[in-house]
């Protein structure tokens, strides 16, 4: 085998190997920890019982959910007791004490608007449960995604790593033998530690990102996380129009609005009720030393006689719903606007990927047969072959680069409009 050999077979075999990462099947669903691979449902499984701000949000929503079930109920009866210091005579006998109980009844209608405006608060509160869940799933995605490409870079930028080291001593031998110059060799060794750095940079990253996802977990832990199965990931296309659609009924941002904009549909019509007195209605018991003990019936109003007061409370509910109704629509247009970017940058990585995927990367690895059998007859030297091998291993890394940032705009998506991607073929959007 000569010195071309040496290096001619290394490269195709890496062409090769190169390619399973689009190519291969999907491995075995394994538990989250511990096994051979990293599955993202099980991630979104744990974090949903192991996210400790999760739960803090959920138990928020149950304290409103008890918060709202203490309205609409009657106010506490008053007991009342009164001494007489000065007995007051009558004709039975001396007045020495009192004893009183009253209980005051809104007017018709004001407890069950108070039910529903607590009621509006617990809704509101849910829907922050929801969103913090949403931004959870989204920042496990991203980072993901995110471990999942330093995976897929680790691994191509080691076997071009090997296939330089192999180049490198192949040209060694051939230097020493005075068949090539000393500046082929110095610029194979540049390019190896090019590589060598990069791989550093890269593997000094898995800790880092292996821990944030751990903590999303409420974990903490020194020891890296598996890594993701590369080969399971792919890339279909989604229907826009459905996730447009679920943006504005599934958002919580916006249906958080829209819920404190109902409440305050209740909050005018309590504020107009204010117009109408509450009832209190008691006993009061009054003892007579030596003689008969008087009970006496009280019936109270409480007089709302300051228009000027609750005319305010009314215009002030109404002012209120105008600013909400403005705020939804002000975030309805830049949530649209946001989704429009994200759809963009998903589309265009997608994009990319096939591009790269389907064209580029096939070029490249012609690039470097032709290299190769141009080195073979003497026509291309030894840096026209580096730099074949060079732009083959960029578009590798560009390609699971752009792979990992649509799965990224996937999760943004995803966390926007509260649904999972709905995948379809063109015949399946065209029945719709």
């Amino acid at each position: 085998m000569n010195n071309r050999q040496l290096i001619i077979i290394p490269i195709l075999m890496l062409c090769s190997g190169l390619n399973t990462l689009y190519a291969q099947g999907s491995q075995p669903a394994q538990a989250w920890y511990g096994a051979e691979f990293l599955v993202l449902d099980h991630l979104l499984e744990a974090a949903e019982s192991g996210n400790a701000e999760l739960r803090s949000a959920h138990a928020r929503w149950e304290a409103t959910v008890e918060k709202s079930s203490q309205a609409g109920f009657l106010p506490d009866p008053r007991l009342s007791y009164g001494y007489f210091a000065e007995e007051v005579q009558t004709r039975t006998g001396p007045q020495t004490q009192k004893f009183g109980v009253s209980q005051t009844f809104p007017w018709a209608g004001k407890r069950g608007l108070a039910r529903e405006k607590a009621t509006r608060d617990a809704d509101a509160a849910y829907q922050d449960y929801l969103a913090r869940r949403l931004k959870l799933a989204r920042e496990i995605r991203v980072n993901f995604y995110e471990y999942a490409y330093l995976s897929a870079a680790l691994t191509i930028t080691r076997e071009h790593l090997e296939l330089l080291k192999l180049m490198e001593s192949v040209t060694s031998v051939r230097y020493a033998a005075g068949r090539l110059p000393q500046s082929t060799l110095i610029q194979i060794q540049v390019e190896a530690g090019k590589l060598e750095d990069r791989i550093q940079e890269l593997e000094s990253l898995r800790i880092p990102i292996s821990s944030r996802i751990s903590a999303y977990l409420n974990r903490s832990s020194s020891v890296p996380l598996p890594w993701p199965d590369i080969s399971a990931i792919t890339l279909p296309k989604i229907d826009e129009s459905v996730q447009r659609r679920a943006m504005l009924t599934n958002n919580p941002s916006l249906k958080k609005i829209d819920i404190y904009a109902e409440k305050e549909i209740f909050a005018l019509k309590l504020a107009k009720k204010a117009f109408y007195p509450d009832i209190t209605v008691g006993l009061d018991y009054i003892t007579v030393a030596g003689g008969d003990d008087p009970v006496m019936a009280m019936v109270s109003l409480n007089l709302p006689v300051w228009r000027n007061r609750l005319k305010s409370a009314e215009r002030e509910s109404m002012k209120r719903r105008a600013g909400l109704e403005a705020t939804y629509e002000n975030s309805r247009i830049q949530f649209s606007a946001d989704l429009d970017l994200m759809f963009y940058q998903f589309h265009d990585a997608v994009r990319k990927t096939g591009l790269y995927r389907d064209t580029l990367i096939p070029k490249a690895e012609q690039a470097i047969e032709v290299a190769l059998k141009g080195f073979e007859t003497g026509n291309v030297s030894y840096a026209d072959l580096v730099d074949a091998e060079r732009s083959y291993l960029e578009f590798q890394l560009t390609g699971v680069r752009k792979l990992a940032d649509a799965h990224q705009r996937r999760a943004d998506i995803e966390a926007l409009t509260g649904r999972e991607l709905i995948y379809l073929t063109p015949d399946e959007r065209n029945k719709q």
